[in-house]
């Protein structure tokens, strides 16, 4: 019984590293004041597991996604209009039932990638600044040609890139110690 459990444990840890599906979804957090965090998102088709082909495509997309009578723990989600159309999907919804989350949603249309490495990006606010291992994606139904549907898969946290002005005020003040330091020593 207990060889049991530690395999079905070691099944479940290991699903969490190993994708499912040819997408992947990368995020980036920063605090922006007043108990609100701003997220940028990046899905990459990188066919981590060699089931895309070309011609598949993905309908309906969730991110922040949570289980049936959970909500999601990207909470308040918003973003600028200006930021859509977010590939085929030209506006932000919620769902409910079996996932709950932010969705992008199409009836008619799908995200279709051309190669792979294609990029989709999109950003918004929360008021949860959510860590490694806490934001869920899914693509639930809606694909085409046989594409691999995304459930409940795992996003990245990956670091923000740094702003070119900071980059150069910390620069400036690495140079302006030295010279100082330097300075003193000499007099």
């Amino acid at each position: 019984m207990k060889k049991s459990i530690f395999i079905l444990f070691m099944l479940f840890s290991l699903s969490g590293i190993v994708n499912a599906t040819p997408l992947k979804l990368d995020y980036s957090v920063n605090d922006i004041g007043g108990g609100l965090y701003n997220y940028d998102f990046s899905l990459v088709l990188d066919n981590n597991d060699s089931s895309w082909s070309s011609g598949q495509g993905w309908r309906w997309f969730i991110f922040g996604d949570a289980p049936s009578g959970e909500t999601t723990p990207l909470t308040n989600f918003t973003m600028d209009s200006g930021d859509l159309p977010v590939g085929p999907w030209t506006s932000l919804n919620s769902t409910s039932g079996g996932h709950n989350g932010p969705t992008f949603s199409d009836v008619l249309d799908y995200w279709i990638p051309l190669s792979i490495g294609e990029t989709l990006s999109w950003s918004g606010t929360s008021t949860a600044n959510l860590f490694q291992g806490e934001l869920l994606f899914s693509t639930l139904a809606g694909t085409l040609n046989g594409a691999i549907a995304a459930n409940f898969e795992v996003a990245t946290r990956v670091s923000p890139v740094p702003v070119p002005a900071a980059a150069w005020l910390f620069g400036s003040a690495l140079l302006g110690f030295f010279g100082f330091s330097r300075r003193k020593v000499n007099a």
